[in-house]
């Protein structure tokens, strides 16, 4: 993906697994950094980067260096830089100079958790000359008893400490930046006073090769400066730089340590593990091309932007990390869509985190997430009092997932006797009889801003084909189950076809006559389940086809923008709630690999291309909840735990290509 010249509100966050993140942006400045354990309050301005080419007069491989500086000095700088971005790679190139290209990237290493979960970003440089990079010592959550050093071995570079800082800061720790044989200077105060305000000192990369460096500086009490190391090398080729953090705090909103903690002691440590290893410390790759690949390998970003991954392995993912910071969030393809990609990557991860669901089931009740910023306190519904009857569905399919994908029958042993009892809750939900969890309106499903009543397509969808997901497990199992589950099926059925208007699926009806009669994009989203399961329909071949069919003629079509949530049938977008007059991109993406699944392939990319044309347009690397189909903005929650959907596509188009 280019992104040349583009002014964007958030860079591609750089960083492993549960280790926090740096943003970079296409003007090669960095920002946005949550490294310290603080996802939710990152360091948004950063000054003191930089990258630079050692000639007679330095130039700055940046367009603008003094992005966030008050009065700026004189900068000799480029003024344009090819940017080409597919996460978690961002790479400069520049023309008609001796340092041709600086790629910045983290580890991403399928089947590998240790190596995708390095607090590390490799700068790999190519060309001939000699290159310096500074970086500001921002340890501590304040800059009293800041200190660098210089260090000397394997990798040589500048290591940033707070000898203030106690471990229940959050940004107790150090950050490194170095390389192989790399010159250091630990004492670049950058921050100073002149006429009309704070400037930069960028003298001093014109005298680098004349000072000394005393391998050690601190701001000294009572002093506020910003200060910063530099390192720099002669490049001949190609040379690796690493940045690299160390942070084993443990503040009172993450106790829970990092992953990194069971297998290094220092960022030093880190930066020589990357040095021995860099070979196959590498970027992940898909083998997909085109638009495709950048949709699929960018919307992963939350990887990097938005984990936990605590020292006994537990992974976490904010559902949003400004307003909703809750951990796992499930419904409508949130955790339980980016852990299908998950679980390509990382299989063990997921299975953790699903089974850890289980254990808070609540009398056949399933959470919405496991805690605002917590994985110890889930909310049930988060519209609590009323109870959500998408959840349960979600989470025994995802459970039966986990053993299609893994073969694990100990694993389906183990949870068996809860999805029983959240099937039994479900049909507890059930208030006419119908065999159908009813809809009453207040909020109950993950469509949270959306009054539902009586049978809902969508509910009712995802509920039968948990159904069938249950069924299987007993005969896997060698489980006889009373007749209640099928009749069940069979009646559930029975309501879903009832709700056929020849066309597609309805939105809802209720016992009382009111009727919603609009396309929704999720209608058929539990015979997606089905499909990607291998499970027994749920729907008859010529009405999924037509509900497809029609999803792509009103959805699709009616909206310039993306895939809208819901149309009415004669083709206007539903303005009934801010989310039916919506696209959420996770349920756009699914139903796009749904289209392909069924042989719409052609349809299933041109729905899925155009969402990622707007997506792309918008925030590549903060993806919304929501865009608004009428209007084309992000109007939803920032960083969204679904934003990774486009890989279910890519697994769809693997799929039919592996049948063909």
């Amino acid at each position: 993906m280019d992104v040349s010249g583009r002014e964007l509100n958030s860079g591609m966050p750089l960083g492993g697994i549960g280790a926090g993140a740096i943003e970079f942006f296409p003007d090669l400045t960095i920002g946005n950094v949550t490294i310290m354990n603080n996802w939710l309050n990152p360091i948004k301005v950063v000054r003191g980067f930089h990258v630079v080419l050692l000639e007679d007069e330095p130039l700055f491989l940046q367009l603008n260096p003094g992005k966030h500086v008050e009065v700026k000095p004189r900068y000799r700088h480029v003024d344009r830089i090819n940017v080409e971005a597919q996460y978690p790679r961002i790479r400069y190139v520049f023309t008609g100079l001796p340092i041709s290209e600086v790629e910045f990237y983290t580890p991403i290493v399928k089947g590998n958790v240790k190596d995708s979960s390095l607090p590390l970003i490799v700068a790999r440089v190519r060309g001939s000359g000699t290159v310096a990079f500074s970086f500001p010592n921002i340890v501590g959550s304040r800059r009293w008893g800041r200190v660098n050093y210089s260090v000397k071995g394997k990798v040589n570079g500048v290591l940033f400490r707070n000898l203030r800082s106690l471990q229940s800061d959050p940004a107790y720790g150090e950050v490194f930046i170095g390389c192989e044989g790399c010159s250091t200077y630990s004492g670049y105060p950058y921050w100073i006073p002149t006429v009309g305000g704070m400037t930069e000192d960028t003298s001093v990369f014109s005298r680098l090769s004349k000072l000394s460096d005393e391998g050690r500086y601190t701001i000294k009490p009572y002093a506020r400066e910003e200060i910063a190391g530099i390192v720099w090398k002669r490049v001949d080729g190609e040379a690796l730089f690493f940045i690299t953090w160390f942070f084993n705090s443990r503040p009172h909103h993450y106790p829970y340590g990092h992953y990194y903690e069971n297998f290094f002691n220092s960022a030093v440590e880190v930066a020589e593990y990357a040095l021995e290893n860099s070979e196959h410390l590498r970027p992940l790759d898909i083998d997909i091309d085109g638009w495709l690949r950048d949709a699929v390998l960018n919307s992963l970003y939350i990887l990097s932007s938005s984990t936990w991954l605590t020292k006994d392995g537990r992974l976490a993912v904010y559902e949003s990390l400004s307003i909703a910071p809750l951990m796992n969030t499930i419904g409508s393809m949130t955790w339980d869509g980016l852990s299908f990609a998950l679980l390509d990557l990382y299989p063990e991860l997921v299975i953790k985190m699903d089974e850890l669901f289980g254990f808070y089931i609540r009398n056949g009740e399933v959470p919405h997430d496991l805690g605002e910023e917590s994985i110890e306190d889930p909310i049930y519904g988060a519209s609590f009092m009323y109870p959500w009857n998408d959840l349960g569905s979600t989470w025994v399919l995802m459970i039966y997932r986990d053993y299609v994908f893994t073969g694990s029958i100990e694993l389906l042993r183990r949870n068996f006797k809860r999805m029983r009892e959240v099937i039994d809750w479900l049909m507890g939900k059930d208030h006419d009889g119908d065999c159908i969890p009813d809809s009453r309106g207040g909020f109950d499903n993950s469509y949270d801003g959306t009054n539902m009543y009586g049978a809902s397509s969508y509910v009712a969808s995802l509920f039968l084909c948990a159904i069938q997901a249950l069924l299987k497990s007993a005969e896997v199992l060698g489980v006889k189950l009373p007749g209640k589950y099928v009749e069940c099926l069979r009646r559930g059925r029975d309501v879903l076809n009832s709700l056929w208007n020849g066309r597609y699926f309805i939105a809802w009806r209720s016992r009382d006559g009111s009727v919603n009669e609009s396309c929704m994009n999720s209608q058929v989203l539990g015979q997606f389940w089905c499909d990607m399961l291998k499970l027994p329909p749920i729907v008859d071949d010529d009405k999924l086809k037509s509900a497809l069919r029609s999803i792509y003629e009103l959805n699709h079509k009616h909206s310039p923008y993306c895939l809208a949530n819901s149309v009415k049938p004669d083709g206007t977008v539903d303005l009934s709630s801010g989310q039916m007059r919506s696209c959420w991109p996770r349920v756009s993406f699914t139903v796009a690999a749904h289209m392909v699944l069924r042989g719409m392939v052609n349809e299933g990319l041109e729905v899925a291309k155009k969402e990622w044309e707007t997506i792309a347009r918008l925030d590549p690397w903060n993806q919304s909840s929501r865009i608004d189909a009428v209007e084309g903005r992000n109007v939803g929650l920032d960083h969204y735990i679904g934003s990774a959907s486009p890989y279910l596509l890519y697994m769809a188009m693997k799929y039919v290509n592996k049948a063909q």
